[in-house]
């Protein structure tokens, strides 16, 4: 993995004067329809401090906003923050036998806990409990208050995507067969989603499912939504697993649901070129739109390529040894997740988010190769940001699926960017250039970003703004569908 960042110890002299003539310089005002261009060479660049292991650091960005920095034991790619009551709650990476809470205003280590298996995923948070789960194999429920585990199970090897929660019942995915139960021995699906309680870990139901998902299974009310990594989508009634419908959509992102009804993006093969774009359900399934909204390239999907991920090949070769996989299990199935998404490790599946939609006033965005868009209610195109650069690659993902604030959306790049774009117009707010690579999504709280590096950093990003606020985890809350 080519190493992008730096970790000088002299935090960026840029005059302040300058530095805001930088950031007016990036925005841009546009008119409906119209294309926004965000040049990112002119991002300002923040410099870190040297840090100490789990011990805050505090920069300054060149425009005069603060922030704080801490540096994880491991230099393993971090999930996206869990926020709630005053806490980070974050797991010490890929490979990682850690997980940690943090002080959310200043970065002090509260408590830390070590797993027994590892590699955590990015966390939910709920009823003062903390759930999430490592790849290698066990479900895992804390306090959040003081790290005490509440209780646990092994699985099954590996667990790529997230769990939810809702109304005191968590829902996982994992791999069936492994386990010495009659259910899990199913007809050949590979996969079960399971809906367990929050507070006791005791089994409500099992279903099977023929993949992982993508991310995390989606609650909305009395529903539970989720794409398989082979394009397939379920619907499940959540109280008992039953399948309401199912759909081979071909879709490359987990759901969201708006009014009942999912939104995600579809691959489509189109004359040998591979393209992706949004496409809308109605609440039985069935197809709301003749095509894709906001279409564009997806080389990155292509058998082979990493669907996007912000980790190079070589290095989720070397992280998937690091855990123990010379190759991927048969298990996993990353052959159909190869097929459809581009990802064929199991680093990649943990990692991979696709274009998620995200949803605000009344519009859809999703960041889509090197381009955010901007649709209304009805799939018309409002505003499209196109990202240019001296070192930009064609063929990638640039940006994270977007964090929501009220009037703005947040993203991190694999590249080091994290930027603030209006979503009325797609005009950046600010873009700053971190140098670290971002491989999820951040979370947003009182005022602060928060996201975790390639290269094992938490970084908190204290922008002076009320916006910045309410997306406390991945997907926004606990059932993953804040919008």
């Amino acid at each position: 993995m080519k190493k992008m960042w730096c970790l000088g110890g002299v935090v960026a002299t840029l005059a302040i004067g300058s530095a805001v003539a930088q950031t007016l310089a990036i925005k841009a005002q546009t008119a409906p329809g119209k294309v926004v261009r965000m040049d990112l060479d002119k991002a300002l660049t923040v410099n870190l401090p040297q840090m100490q292991p789990l011990k805050a650091a505090a920069f300054r960005t060149p425009d005069g906003r603060t922030g704080w920095v801490v540096k994880l034991p491991g230099d393993r790619p971090i999930a996206t923050p869990a926020y709630a009551n005053g806490k980070i709650f974050v797991g010490g990476g890929f490979g990682s036998h850690e997980f940690y809470a943090f002080d959310a205003a200043r970065g002090d280590l509260d408590w830390k806990i070590t797993t027994s298996d590892d590699v955590p995923t990015a966390a939910v948070v709920e009823d003062d409990c903390v759930a999430f789960n490592t790849e290698s194999c066990t479900v895992i429920v804390t306090d959040a208050r003081t790290g005490r585990i509440l209780w646990q199970e092994w699985l099954g090897d590996p667990l790529m995507s997230q769990p939810a929660i809702s109304h005191g019942r968590l829902y996982i995915a994992y791999p069936a067969g492994q386990r010495n139960h009659p259910k899990s021995r199913n007809s050949g699906y590979g996969f079960r989603m399971l809906c367990a309680d929050l507070h006791t870990g005791a089994h409500f139901w099992e279903q099977d499912i023929p993949t992982d998902v993508i991310s995390a299974p989606v609650v909305e009310k009395e529903n539970l939504y989720f794409t398989c990594m082979n394009g397939t989508s379920f619907c499940l009634d959540a109280l008992s697993g039953a399948v309401k419908w199912t759909k081979q959509n071909s879709g490359a992102s987990a759901p969201l649901i708006v009014d009942g009804k999912p939104v995600f993006t579809q691959k489509q093969v189109e004359n040998g070129r591979i393209v992706e774009g949004i496409r809308r359900m109605d609440s039985k399934g069935a197809f709301a739109d003749r095509g894709l909204i906001a279409e564009g390239s997806a080389q990155y999907l292509s058998a082979g390529r990493g669907g996007g991920v912000a980790l190079s090949s070589a290095s989720q070769k070397s992280m998937d040894a690091s855990v123990g996989f010379s190759s991927a299990p048969a298990a996993a199935k990353m052959a159909t997740a190869n097929t459809q998404l581009g990802v064929n490790s199991i680093v990649g599946g943990w990692a991979y988010q696709g274009s998620r939609v995200a949803h605000g006033n009344g519009q859809f965005y999703n960041a889509q190769g090197l381009t955010l868009n901007g649709m209304s209610a009805s799939g018309k195109a409002v505003w499209r940001s196109e990202a240019r650069g001296k070192n930009i690659n064609t063929g990638q993902q640039l940006f994270s699926p977007p964090s929501m604030g009220a009037h703005n959306m947040y993203l991190g790049s694999g590249m080091g960017y994290v930027a603030a774009v209006r979503q009325s117009d797609g005009a950046p707010k600010f873009l700053y250039n971190f140098k670290e690579p971002i491989v999820f999504q951040p979370a947003l709280a009182n005022g602060n970003v928060y996201m975790g590096t390639a290269n094992g950093l938490l970084i908190c990003l204290k922008t002076g703004d009320k916006d910045a606020d309410g997306w406390t985890m991945w997907g926004g809350n606990a059932q993953h569908n804040k919008g």
